[in-house]
């Protein structure tokens, strides 16, 4: 619940598990007083607040009346823990707000006006947000000190979990327009140095590489400057104190519910704080916000633990699976069989309707025609942006219809956001492309151009054109692919003051057709992908219940990505295949994909029969176990292959009654002791496990574990181990 105790000046944010408390000082200033484990409000808080009595920042010139006065109660205004910070003041902390003034100043400085609170959270009027949940809100309203710009800091708290979600609205009222220079979505300031940050960087096929690494004096940045959340770095970030591990300590976890340029910067100071603001990029980035107008940032979430980083990933999972996910989340999930690997861009209509014949052994129920079916797209250098079925290619209504007496779902790959300078539309519309006109020269990766998304008419010929394609052909699946960076972020559609818009309009734009579509198709699941993993946020989570984690589906680098992405998204939002990569075996690439939301990307005219019995097998598990146990159950990080040689993850059923476990190495690892102990099981429950046929208690499982010290394990070998209550 939120309270407000007039006489201590003092704001509760708490759901009985972790509390937030806010103090309002004499100068109109929002102080973060607590951030942690839920204890009972602060009815006092001056010795919390104690700082050195001499120093100059806690004075004041009026200009006015002349004078210098000592800010009233003590404050410090550039070492004070902050809800807003200033800019253009003597607080050189990084504000998450900054504007320009229409008379060129770039001093913002906001105070508090008044307060209101909600039993909901509020959602927002163009970007994903919460979807639903217990939650209570309070909005701080602020006024900036020189002018009548107006700052709404939202502050959600979740009752049934330690999650905090925030944001922040900017509202014009004066006359003139203004500029916002800057518009993060939080800022968070945290009373020591003593931290480490945890950071997942990467590229193309290795992408959510963890790094764990302390918190150093100066300033350390996460961020994305790619026009989407990048393969680079992804949103989730991790801060724990230095004692903190998996199952001890405090941790926080923050996340953007955005797709496009973020940052995330620590700056620990010279007051040995740690100062955090966290939001969109502000590389290149003004808008410019017309009188009466509001701003809406990207919600922030912040998920606390003081159980260590397993609660903040449990956390971050059920929020997104409850909180944040469509009812798309609730259509039917099939096993699909991807047509890529197998053929890439070199097939026709026997070609196709044999691999859904052959997909049909290993248990295929959805199949998805990829990349080469549309236009004149017989290579990745033309067609993009001509939605039109190639009939001279194939014939799509035969092909479906194959796949329906089959009783296999059909599935189809779009790009809608690209297109190559070889294409109808290009030719017909070159001003569709995000570049600058009088340039001679246009970035050209991948043989295409980035469509402008900013421009409602781009988006209205996309939407056309799929919309044509879907009302004609029964499509039950959407891979929805985003192969390109955004570098040249300019307009042919808007002026020039309105440039520094582009980067964040492109993302609008995104949200509008993806919107459309889901609104319009609301049977059709849509998986999200970029290159793999050039886009997994929680922005396109928003509209799409998966996404495909990376373009790697080999086990030996799969096993880590999978893993670490895990730490921060639910297992059913992680695309992941088996492929015919060499380096394993078919059933250890299942077992893997297992693990996610599971699927095949292969020629399935080459398999042999033990790897069709290999894949059936997993099938098997996969129908009866995926949806109550890997979809719907809690995950346990077992064994982190970040730090050692070896991954094993477990998850378990609501009620504790299944668990499935993955374990795999990496190096050959002979003749020594292994147990790998469980989690999550009932104490005195009685389980049988696959591994060794054995029944013990859940206390044996999770104090011992497994004992698998006579097994000698070679590079990769991988095990699933189904574990079962007896009744």
């Amino acid at each position: 619940m939120i309270e407000y105790n007039e006489k201590s000046r003092v704001f509760n944010i708490t759901n009985g598990s972790i509390s937030y408390m806010i103090y309002l000082n004499s100068e109109g200033i929002l102080e973060t007083i607590y951030f942690g484990k839920a204890i009972a409000p602060l009815t006092d808080v001056s010795a919390l607040r104690k700082s050195n009595e001499w120093h100059d920042s806690s004075f004041t010139y009026d200009n006015v009346n002349k004078t210098e006065y000592k800010y009233s109660d003590g404050f410090k205004n550039n070492s004070a823990p902050l809800e807003i910070g200033s800019h253009g003041k003597y607080d050189k902390r990084h504000a998450p707000i900054v504007i320009k003034q229409a008379n060129g100043s770039y001093e913002t400085d906001f105070r508090y006006d008044s307060f209101v609170i909600y039993k909901c959270i509020k959602p927002l009027t163009e970007l994903p947000h919460v979807r639903k949940g217990n939650f209570e809100t309070i909005e701080f309203i602020c006024k900036e000190k020189e002018s009548n710009v107006y700052l709404h800091l939202y502050i959600s708290i979740d009752l049934d979990k330690d999650i905090i979600i925030k944001s922040f609205k900017i509202e014009n009222k004066e006359k003139n327009n203004i500029k916002i220079l800057r518009a993060e979505s939080l800022q968070l300031d945290l009373p020591s140095d003593k931290y480490d940050l945890i950071h997942f960087h990467g590229r193309w096929q290795n992408e959510r590489n963890c790094v764990e690494e302390p918190l150093i004096d100066g300033i350390k940045e996460i961020s994305s400057n790619y026009g989407r959340s990048s393969h680079e770095e992804n949103p989730l970030v991790i801060i724990k104190e230095k004692e903190t591990n998996n199952e001890y300590g405090v941790a926080i976890g923050l996340n953007l519910i955005y797709s496009g340029n973020f940052k995330f910067r620590a700056h620990v100071t010279s007051y040995k704080q740690t100062h955090i603001t966290y939001g969109m990029n502000d590389e290149d980035f003004e808008w410019e916000l017309k009188s009466g107008e509001c701003f809406e940032t990207p919600q922030a979430v912040i998920s606390y633990s003081y159980n260590g980083i397993e609660k903040v990933s449990q956390n971050f999972h059920s929020f997104i699976l409850y909180n944040l996910l469509s009812e798309k989340n609730k259509l039917p999930k099939r096993i699909p069989f991807n047509s890529w690997e197998g053929c890439f861009f070199d097939f026709d209509t026997k070609t196709v309707t044999d691999y859904i014949d052959d997909g049909a052994k290993i248990g295929t129920e959805l199949f998805v025609l990829d990349d080469g079916w549309f236009g004149k797209r017989n290579l990745d250098n033309a067609g993009l942006g001509d939605w039109v079925v190639n009939k001279e290619k194939i014939d799509l209504h035969k092909i479906i219809n194959h796949c329906k007496s089959k009783g296999i779902a059909f599935g189809i790959w779009f790009e809608p956001e690209m297109i190559n300078y070889d294409s109808d539309l290009y030719r017909s519309h070159p001003e569709f492309v995000l570049s600058n006109a009088d340039n001679k020269t246009i970035s050209c990766i991948r043989h295409q151009f980035h469509l402008d998304f900013s421009n409602a008419d781009v988006i209205e010929n996309i939407y056309n054109q799929m919309k044509a394609f879907l009302d004609e052909y029964e499509i039950d699946y959407i891979k929805w692919d985003c192969n390109r960076i955004i570098c040249e972020h300019y307009s042919n559609k808007y002026p020039s003051e309105k440039q520094g818009e582009i980067y964040h309009r492109v993302i609008l734009g995104y949200y509008k057709l993806l919107s459309r579509i889901c609104d319009e198709y609301p049977n059709i699941l849509i998986e999200g992908c970029a290159s793999g993993g050039g886009r997994f946020d929680l922005g396109t989570l928003f509209y799409t219940p998966q996404i495909w984690a990376s373009d790697e589906s080999d086990p030996a680098v799969r096993m880590e990505i999978n893993y670490n992405t895990s730490i921060g998204y639910p297992l059913s939002t992680i695309g992941a295949h088996v492929n015919a990569s060499p380096i394993t075996n078919y059933k250890t690439k299942a077992i893997l994909a297992l693990f996610g939301t599971y699927g095949y990307e292969m020629n399935p005219n080459k398999l042999t029969k033990e790897e069709i019995d290999s894949l059936s097998e997993i099938a098997d598990v996969y129908h009866k176990y995926h949806k109550s146990v890997i979809e719907e159950g809690t995950l346990y990080h077992l064994l982190d292959p970040n730090k050692s040689n070896w991954m094993a993850m477990q998850s378990v059923s609501i009620d504790k009654s299944v668990s499935l476990c993955v374990c795999m190495n990496r190096k050959k690892e002979w003749d020594r002791y292994r147990f790998l102990k469980l989690k999550g099981l009932k104490k005195d429950s009685k389980y049988l496990n696959s591994y060794d046929n054995t029944i013990q208690t859940g206390e044996y499982l999770m104090n011992i574990g497994i004992n698998m010290s006579n097994e000698w394990c070679n590079e990769f070998d991988c095990r699933l181990i189904i574990i079962t209550e007896q009744k």
